[in-house]
């Protein structure tokens, strides 16, 4: 792996799925310094023990920073998987676009010899049949551009060959989806017909299976073309409504805070200070949710 911190929060990131980094570790901190500060008042207050008190927060926030750390690496493991193959599918897909029909027709070809069918043969257009342990399947190519759909005449042409043929396995390889009504036709007659539909992400299994992509430092070199954190993903971080709730517990506990150690003034300019961020991200929420409109 690349030890790149650019990298790795890209990973982590891809891991969180709707969630955002930045906002992602600033809670994690945010919650640790709670935490912490919940044990030293505690601890202070029963014990009425400054040094103690000191320590043991310590103590705490190492543990819960040790373990935070854990989580983010098990998350940049899981992320660094997620984004790896969807990268590998997305360069596996624009790759499949560029080829001509027949070039894409002898990869599916390539790709049947060596899941162990002999006597790959063309039968028609964009149609092969092929040999397996004595019986004999029939492989219909579909090389559709983006954003059209297997149709269901295409379905009922490939079902009256093989009614004809006596044939009652088939394969519909598709580089694009199929439409509700072949999809309602293959269903109808599963119980005549085995119809097995490799689609964009059947043909990436097969391609990593046979080890025709690139190796992985060419997909990492990619990763390096990345965004990580922009200026606007930081402003949208902090002023997001869900955080309001814990600017506003924020504020309480600190609050309570100065009640029990009204000598420290630093705790009572803390409580201020969330209640501020509170404020202001209402304030903006509303304005925003106004001005949408």
């Amino acid at each position: 792996m690349i030890k790149d911190n650019k990298i790795k929060r890209i990973y982590v990131k891809e891991a969180l799925a709707n969630k955002n980094y930045l906002s992602y570790r600033i809670d994690l901190m945010l919650f640790k310094v709670l935490i912490s500060f919940v044990i030293f008042i505690l601890t202070y207050l029963i014990y009425l023990d400054l040094m103690l008190s000191v320590l043991t927060a310590s103590l705490v926030f190492a543990i819960i920073t040790l373990v935070n750390k854990v989580n983010v690496e098990k998350k940049n493991e899981k992320g660094r998987d997620i984004l790896l193959k969807k990268i590998k599918q997305e360069y596996f897909s624009s790759k499949i676009e560029e080829m001509q029909t027949s070039d894409f027709e002898l990869l599916i070809k390539l790709f049947f010899c060596n899941e162990g069918y002999k006597n790959v043969v063309k039968s028609g257009i964009s149609l092969y049949l092929a040999e397996k342990e004595g019986y004999i399947c029939c492989i219909k190519i579909f090389k559709l551009f983006d954003g059209t759909e297997v149709e269901k005449i295409d379905v009922r042409s490939l079902l009256t060959f093989m009614g004809n043929s006596g044939i009652r396995k088939g394969f519909l390889v598709a580089t694009s989806g199929l439409s509700e009504d072949a999809a309602k036709l293959i269903d109808k007659f599963k119980d005549k017909f085995e119809i097995t539909i490799i689609d964009i992400e059947g043909l990436y299994s097969l391609a990593e299976k046979n080890k025709i992509l690139p190796e992985e430092a060419f997909f990492h070199k990619m990763l390096n073309d990345k965004k990580t954190i922009s200026k606007k993903e930081l402003k949208e971080n902090v002023l997001d409504i869900r955080k309001v709730y814990l600017y506003i517990a924020a504020s309480v506990f600190f609050y309570m805070s100065s009640v029990w150690m009204p000598e420290n003034r630093l705790v009572i300019d803390i409580s201020y200070f969330f209640i501020i961020m509170a404020i202001i991200n209402i304030i903006y929420f509303v304005t925003y949710k106004y001005l949408n409109k």
